[in-house]
């Protein structure tokens, strides 16, 4: 699965699941889409077969075609192991789900 975070999410994530998790993930920062409108991500996400990682699930509602990987900040650890603990959930996800459904994912 190819994964797109959403820039709520630092860019240390995505370099995390390439490097240790051999994950295919970009951070929307890295593709120069910080700031970017929704619509805009979301067509890229769709361009790149990549499912976006958010914790906007509204921004994202208008966009039904898309894999939407909903995580909340809050229940990630704060500071410096964000990073860290948002990459093993989603290589976890990633591995659980290799084809998934179009819509709103919850990993836990």
């Amino acid at each position: 699965m190819r994964l797109l975070l959403d820039e709520l999410f630092a860019r240390a994530a995505a370099a995390v699941l390439r490097e240790e998790f051999d994950q295919d993930a970009l951070h929307v920062g890295e593709v120069g889409l910080s700031g970017a409108d929704d619509a805009v991500v979301a067509t890229f996400a769709r361009s790149e077969h990549r499912a976006v990682v958010t914790e906007n699930i509204t921004d994202f509602a208008p966009e039904p075609d898309l894999v939407l990987v909903c995580v909340l900040q809050r229940k990630l650890p704060p500071g410096g192991a964000q990073a860290r603990a948002l990459a093993e959930l989603l290589d976890r996800w990633a591995s659980e789900n290799p084809d998934p459904y179009l819509g709103q994912h919850w990993p836990t």
